[in-house]
């Protein structure tokens, strides 16, 4: 008999300034943004992605982030999930990676290799005020 298997999602996607879990277990997200402005490009950026994962069973997931026209610019190697009805699963994971132009980008995360759920992450060009 084949084995069955078990269903689960993304069920949230964040970009923030910081993402962690503390010693209790509980997630703390921090500075949670969609825009960047930018002084000048190439442009350095970090930030952290939280993922919410919600069903059951064991599951691959890749968080990757993509330019305007879909193409990678970076991507995590697969992690194994565990994923419990009573409790999801929470993946963190911290990017630094430079930016070449303004544009659209978004970040993605797959599940299963099937993409899940899109974050955009739009990126201008902004003079600084002071």
């Amino acid at each position: 008999m084949a084995k069955q298997q078990l269903l689960a999602q993304v069920t949230a996607l964040l970009v923030a300034q910081d993402a962690f879990q503390d010693v209790r277990g509980r997630a703390h997200v921090i500075g949670i943004f969609d825009t960047i402005g930018a002084p000048r490009f190439p442009f350095d950026i970090n930030f952290m992605v939280y993922c919410a994962i919600k069903g059951q069973g064991t599951h691959t997931a890749l968080i990757k982030v993509e330019d305007s026209l879909g193409h990678s610019i970076v991507e995590t190697e697969l992690m194994i999930v565990e994923v419990t009805p009573q409790k999801g699963s929470q993946v963190f994971y911290g990017f630094g990676l430079p930016l070449k132009a303004p544009g659209l980008y978004r970040v993605v995360a797959f599940l299963d290799g099937i993409r899940e759920i899109d974050h955009p992450l739009l990126v201008r060009e902004e003079i600084p005020t002071f």
